[in-house]
Order: C-alpha cells, then structure tokens, then sequence
C-alpha cells in the first residue's frame, strides 16, 4: 500500500501529515493527530482544551466542498457507526481543515 497524506491547515498552519491507516475511523486519526510530534519534538498542532470564554473545545475535521465553497465538518460518527475519510470523499493528497467545535458544558 502506498503513502498516504493529508494536508492538515490549522490556523494558518499547513502540515503535510501521513496517514497510517486511511481506513480508521476519524475519531482515531483525529486522536492520533492530537499526539503527532514533529521532527522537531514538539507537538504538530496546539489543540487547546478550552476556548477564549473557558467553553471544553473538540475538533473536527472539515472538508471544502468545491461546489459551494462551504467547509464541510466531517463527523466523527452518524447515528452508532463510526465514519472514516471514505466516507466523506476524502483521498490521499486532499487537504482538510481543523474546526474547533465549543460544545456546551
């Protein structure tokens, strides 16, 4: 099996991130990308916890739609079954967005 790369843009930030399993669901590489450390050591992304108000954050993943030209969030989960990039038309080489999502505490 071939490589396998998004392209991650979080604030500003674009990072090219390899995928080890395209077929996990998002959840887990959302996890995942949580723990990546550069080749620097440090974390990839700075995911804060809370927003400026104090709010819990959670992330997703979010995809422009080429149509409309809308950033589409990328569910974790609909219903019981977990989702995974094929789902959502995801392929190697696309590029996804980090989307902070407060939810209520």
């Amino acid at each position: 099996m071939e490589d396998y790369f998004l392209n991650i843009v979080y604030k500003n930030k674009v990072v090219k991130f390899r995928v080890i399993n395209p077929e996990a669901p998002l959840s887990q590489l959302m996890t995942n990308l949580r723990h990546a450390i550069g080749q620097d050591g440090k974390l990839i992304f700075d995911f804060p916890s809370v927003d400026q108000t104090g709010a819990p954050l959670d992330y997703f993943f979010g995809k422009e739609d080429p149509e409309i030209h809308e950033v589409r969030v990328l569910r974790p989960r609909i219903g019981r079954t977990d989702q995974t990039l094929a789902d959502y038309d995801v392929h190697n080489g696309d590029t996804v967005q980090l989307i902070p999502d407060p939810f209520p505490g």
